[in-house]
């Protein structure tokens, strides 16, 4: 069975691929540039993590005239989701999103992925699902696991700022300053 995972190039769906490969699924990662200041340097660390676990990356970019803010984007799971239903290359499999608990954002809730799910049955007769393994994890269990199997976290990006190197200040920074120093 195909999983789709989308791919941001941070740490959470970097876990996603080592997740779904060690459970010997047929792998594929999509990226997608929807505008996010951090769109290039994302691309770049999801192309450096498709590469390390071999992985096929298909990459999508959609225009709109919206700007977007820092923090929460209104509708950006759900956006990614249905774009990779667009673009699933299997007419069933699974849809994986690296989201997790902890965070106060709606997309981040076994309720979303429960309405999700219901707008895919209505497109594909649940051929197609959306799976979010670590939707009862907090950032630091990903963190965990992540060390633990050796999902490579130094190809990873995650800056709302989008700047290289990282801004340091967005919640995205923070945190993985916050991680960075349980380390040490």
């Amino acid at each position: 069975m195909l999983t789709c995972v989308l791919l941001s190039g941070g740490m959470d769906s970097a876990a996603c691929i080592h997740y779904y490969r060690d459970l010997q699924r047929t792998v594929r990662a999509l990226f997608v540039n929807y505008g996010q200041a951090g769109a290039r340097v994302e691309r770049e660390s999801a192309r450096a993590v498709g590469r390390h676990y071999g992985v096929v990356l298909d990459e999508l970019s959609i225009a709109g005239p919206c700007t977007l803010p820092a923090g929460e984007i209104v509708g950006r799971n759900a956006l990614l989701v249905m774009v990779a239903a667009m673009h699933f290359p299997e007419r069933s499999g699974m849809i994986a999103l690296g989201i997790h608990a902890g965070t106060t954002y709606y997309d981040c809730t076994p309720d979303f992925v429960r309405a999700v799910n219901s707008v895919l049955d209505g497109y594909t007769d649940g051929r197609v699902r959306c799976e979010v393994p670590f939707v009862g994890w907090n950032k630091a269990d990903i963190w965990q696991y992540c060390r633990k199997v050796g999902v490579p976290i130094a190809l990873t990006y995650s800056c709302e700022a989008g700047s290289r190197p990282p801004c340091g200040r967005c919640l995205s920074c923070l945190d993985r300053e916050r991680l960075d120093a349980c380390e040490t």
